[in-house]
């Protein structure tokens, strides 16, 4: 496993127990970092990621809204909020991330960690964000 990836679903996992038990950031990272075995870099990349996601969900939470079709936030399984929030954190925020790359780790990861919907249903989110951010910049 990558360090990306390992970072990755270590940010996930600090947002998913954030959502449970709102227990505090500093705590649930400490504990993630001694377990996941990053190299300075991947640890690295998991704090900027935790960091920029936890400062932005407002802004993050409301850009999925905007692409749920006939669903709400609300009822979202927790993990795949999770899930969305780390990579559309990394789409709107991390430029040098190519969208690719954002999109194939979420569904990788929703394939491990959700549902049998899951990977499907967030590919569809994280490809409309996509494509409303790239309109954008365009």
């Amino acid at each position: 496993m990558t360090q990306r990836r390992r970072a990755r679903e270590g940010a996930i996992e600090v947002l998913y127990r954030y959502d449970i038990v709102s227990e505090p950031i500093e705590k649930t990272t400490e504990e993630i970092k001694n377990r996941k075995q990053f190299t300075p870099q991947g640890y690295g990349y998991f704090q900027n990621l935790v960091k920029t996601t936890i400062q932005n969900l407002p802004t993050i939470d409301e850009t999925i809204k905007r692409h749920l079709k006939h669903w709400s936030f609300s009822r979202l399984a927790l993990i795949d909020r999770a899930i969305l929030r780390v990579a559309s954190s990394e789409l709107i925020y991390f430029p040098e991330i190519p969208y690719k790359v954002v999109i194939n780790e979420a569904i990788e990861i929703a394939k491990k960690y959700g549902s049998d919907d899951s990977a499907r249903f967030i590919n569809g989110i994280l490809d409309a964000i996509c494509k409303q951010n790239l309109n954008k910049k365009s």
